[in-house]
């Protein structure tokens, strides 16, 4: 199951390095250029640490909001008009999306035996 996630962890990786880069072959300029270029970035960011530590959950479930985020890019930004950039939009959010929706209830089960819940009963008791 960990080659599994690794293997996710890095294919998110190389979409969000695509993205950063995706202004060479599209030639989209001004704030949809920088837009997509700070998500690929924060896509990249999140994948090293989804890498680095497995068990950190938050990180898969932030991967999925940066793939939506990316799936939203082209109308909120206003670039929708581009195809070659919308659909480099698409395609990386989508890959973002399905690899941290893979990957989350690993991760969960993951932090779970490195951290056990916590009794609450000194909080019921007070």
């Amino acid at each position: 199951m960990r080659s599994a996630r690794t293997w996710a962890d890095w294919l998110a990786l190389l979409a969000g390095s695509a993205v950063s880069v995706s202004h060479i072959w599209h030639g989209l300029l001004g704030v949809g250029m920088a837009g997509l270029f700070l998500l690929g970035v924060l896509l990249v960011f999140l994948s090293c640490l989804a890498v680095i530590h497995p068990e950190l959950f938050v990180v898969e479930a932030a991967t999925v909001v940066t793939g939506l985020l990316l799936i939203a890019a082209p109308w909120l930004l206003g670039f929708s008009g581009t195809a070659s950039a919308a659909l480099t939009a698409w395609i990386a959010g989508a890959v973002a999306v399905v690899t941290g929706l893979a990957t989350l209830p690993g991760s969960v089960a993951l932090y779970r035996r490195i951290v056990p819940p916590q009794p609450t009963e000194h909080l019921l008791s007070g």
